[in-house]
């Protein structure tokens, strides 16, 4: 059914950072008109939704454009330690427990967790992506998958998996690229492998990059370069690439990635609570590298909710600077919409226009964190929460509308999630 949204205020994140009141028609899945008073004809009457907007605040769809969906499943299971030890230590060994159902419903709880915090596509690698793939289809959010890889006797086979995904599940809503984890637990040889095969299949590259001191030493002793510097000398870069966390980047760096293209992802819920500092994301902005942002997974950041997430990096950076004035909230929420799309080479989301998709949130503009609101985008950046979220909509089908997911059995769901809860307790 096509959408009318009326007498709302309309954040668009436009090139001209417009903020407009008035409505907007959603035709077939996408934004077919903006303006004030659309009326509609007799024959269009009974077949469009009126959503009456004057106490909400519509917003692009937020993009999480780093997580690991399938992970959700190990929310609070190992915390307060330091990476290294939490990925080899305890993250590692659980995984190989996990089964393709249990990763299936570990999505189905990330994305319930998503929709219901206004966010409409997400960037993810993992393992057994195929049942992410699945859990994508069932619930309309849309996403950008890899199948992580690394170095060792299985290599070829998820090289392969990544192959399969690729065939079997690229469509307008997903789009497949190539994952390989990072630089410590990928070869060289492996990693110009992935940069190949990304050119052949015509399409990008995710991978976690200078996340930490011991993986920027650790590439200095093996290699006598930077992460950065062995990912171009690869061929990562000459392809889309989306780099996640990328806190240990010198201003040489900062310089390959903007001469390739390269798109950071800062995470700095996860990077701080792993200990592992936070990104100069105001160096990279200033040196023209496209940055998004994106949660991590439930297991280190411990949620996956978008609007806690821009409010925390909105405010790192004017700490860190001593700077109350930069990255501030319009740059903040494009990173969180705009950018997020421009990294992934999707032009048709993250900006509320004609012609693009209907990937839209309404927000509730008169919940007391949310008042008074003198300037909206700095509500929605800075006071907002998931309570404050009303409707999320993608592709003009509307996913969760006031506290019920349409697509998703919640209580089924939350069945199966203690189920495995229990298993992993007693195995683990």
């Amino acid at each position: 059914m096509d959408i009318l949204i009326k007498n709302t205020i309309i954040i668009t994140c436009n090139t001209q950072n417009e903020v407009l009141k008035g409505d907007i028609l959603i035709k077939n899945g996408k934004i077919a008109r903006i303006a004030e008073n659309i009326e509609l004809s007799i024959y269009e009457q009974g077949s469009v939704k009126v959503i009456e907007g004057k106490d909400l605040i519509a917003i692009p769809g937020l993009i999480n454009a780093h997580t690991h969906c399938g992970q959700t499943i190990l929310r609070s299971f190992a915390d307060d330690m330091p990476l290294y030890d939490w990925l080899f230590e305890k993250i590692f060994p659980a995984e190989e427990k996990l089964t393709k159902e249990m990763i299936y419903f570990s999505s189905l709880l990330g994305i319930a967790e998503m929709l219901r915090s206004g966010t409409t596509m997400f960037f993810d690698m993992y393992f057994h992506e195929d049942m992410t793939a699945k859990a994508v289809q069932q619930t309309g959010i849309k996403a950008v998958l890899s199948r992580g890889l690394q170095t060792d006797e299985k290599e070829d086979i998820r090289l392969d998996e990544t192959k399969e995904l690729f065939y079997n599940y690229s469509s307008e809503r997903i789009k497949v690229f190539f994952g390989p984890h990072s630089i410590y637990t990928c070869s060289y040889n492996l990693l110009e492998k992935v940069a190949h095969l990304a050119q052949e299949f015509k399409t990008g590259v995710m991978i976690h990059l200078s996340e930490s001191e011991n993986e920027v030493n650790g590439c200095y002793e093996k290699y006598d370069m930077s992460p950065v510097k062995l990912c171009s000398r690869a061929g990562l870069f000459d392809t889309i690439c989306i780099a996640a966390h990328c806190v240990y980047v010198d201003d040489e760096d900062i310089e390959i990635l903007s001469e390739k293209n390269v798109s950071c992802v800062y995470n700095p819920t996860s990077n701080l609570k792993l200990g592992n500092g936070f990104a100069p994301v105001h160096n990279m902005i200033k040196s023209g590298v496209n940055v998004a942002i994106g949660t991590d997974s439930a297991a280190s950041n411990n949620n996956l909710n978008m609007l806690e997430e821009i409010h925390i990096a909105s405010l790192l950076e004017k700490g860190i600077y001593r700077l109350p004035d930069i990255l501030n909230a319009q740059q903040i929420l494009k990173m969180a919409t705009t950018n997020a799309a421009l990294a992934a080479g999707i032009y048709n989301t993250g900006v509320l226009q004609e012609g693009f998709c209907a990937d839209i949130v309404l927000l509730k503009a008169n919940d007391f964190n949310m008042l008074p609101c003198y300037n909206p985008i700095s509500n929605v950046v800075y006071s907002s929460n998931p309570s404050n979220v009303y409707a999320t909509i993608v592709d003009g089908q509307i996913l969760y509308m006031d506290g019920k997911l349409f697509t998703i059995d919640e209580e089924a769901l939350v069945r199966e999630i203690k189920s495995i809860e229990k298993f992993l307790k007693e195995s683990v």
